[in-house]
């Protein structure tokens, strides 16, 4: 990835991390202003590397609440990039999130078990391992209140 792809997908990161931290929700219900939303796609038109671009789209699409077409940004990802293993590990655990997102929760544990196989050691293994962990406590929670 060249140096500027980089340092605008930190920024996109950044901006959308922030706007997740002052607000009084859950990230997957952060509703971002118009304004930020357009600020984020300036910076995404300036990515060079695809499949860093197809990420940080699909992000957009989250935080405009467009789910699904979240999820076609990730499967377009994995069909031309799916030999990036950067983008596409990030790509599954934004999947898993999103399949949550969408009342999928056996399609997101699936989704996080394949991504701790597939990377054990590794940071994105731990996340997945933690994401499983929580879907879990929250099956149990579901099962214990009926």
């Amino acid at each position: 990835m060249k140096r500027i792809d980089y340092i605008l997908s930190i920024g996109l990161v950044g901006s959308m991390l922030a706007a997740a931290q002052t607000a009084d929700t859950k990230p997957a219900e952060v509703q971002l202003s118009a304004e930020q939303i357009q600020a984020m796609e300036k910076r995404v038109a300036q990515i060079n590397d695809p499949a860093a671009k197809l990420f940080f789209q699909a992000n957009i699409h989250r935080a405009k609440g467009e789910t699904e077409e979240a999820l076609k940004k990730l499967a377009e990802l994995s069909v031309h990039h799916a030999h990036n293993k950067r983008w596409i590990t990030r790509s599954e655990l934004l999947s898993a999130k999103l399949y949550l997102e969408l009342g999928m929760p056996e399609q997101a544990e699936v989704t996080a078990r394949q991504v701790e196989f597939l990377n054990q050691g590794t940071d994105a293994a731990e996340t997945a391992r933690l994401f499983r962990e929580e879907l879990m406590q929250k099956k149990e929670q579901s099962e214990g209140s009926d």
